[in-house]
């Protein structure tokens, strides 16, 4: 019998012991990247590279490929590869790109993208490099398997910075850029 006093009384401590204790949970944090469910923005991980063409850009007479590279949830570097043809004016560049969305949502939503180009141009027998800083705004969508969109404008401005086409050349100065990019993003 002395046995089973001690194992009597062992019971009841060890029952109200695991009522009152609390149960366990993980310590989550802002930092912390769920993948176990779905919804609109995480699909199995964040997008972070995109490639996309812009056929809107044909209707002003540039055809682009782009590639993004996302830098974090707010921004991304892009590098994209153009052929221009205006009027008598043909050339062909690179453009860099920091596409912005302050919505803090890769690939979707307000898209702010400043640019910066170099592009080789010729045109009534003149050849000249020009440099050019602009920027487009516009608005992005994903879907959820990785179809992209993104519809905006802007304007982007060009000079001579070698050559001798100095105020010859159609692609000098201001001139409106035309955002309907198609694409994937991985």
């Amino acid at each position: 019998m002395k046995t089973r006093t001690p194992l009597l009384l062992l019971l009841p401590l060890l029952s109200a012991l695991l009522l009152v204790a609390s149960q366990a949970h993980a310590a989550e944090t802002p930092h912390d990247r769920e993948t176990d469910h779905l919804d609109a923005f995480d699909d199995g991980g964040p997008r972070s590279f995109g490639l996309m063409l812009n056929p809107a850009g044909v209707l002003l007479g540039v055809f682009g490929a782009e590639a993004d590279m996302l830098l974090g949830d707010v921004a991304a570097v892009s590098a994209e590869a153009d052929w221009v043809s205006v009027g008598s004016t043909t050339a062909f560049g690179a453009t860099l790109g920091l596409p912005l969305f302050p919505q803090r949502v890769p690939f979707h939503g307000l898209v702010i993208h400043p640019q910066l180009s170099l592009a080789r141009a010729t045109g009534g027998g003149v050849t000249a490099d020009l440099f050019g800083a602009g920027a487009t705004l516009g608005w992005q969508w994903t879907l959820r398997v990785g179809l992209t969109f993104r519809v905006g404008g802007g304007a982007m401005f060009s000079h001579v910075v070698a050559g001798d086409g100095a105020g010859s050349l159609v692609l000098e100065g201001v001139r409106p850029v035309a955002d309907g990019t198609v694409g994937w993003v991985f």
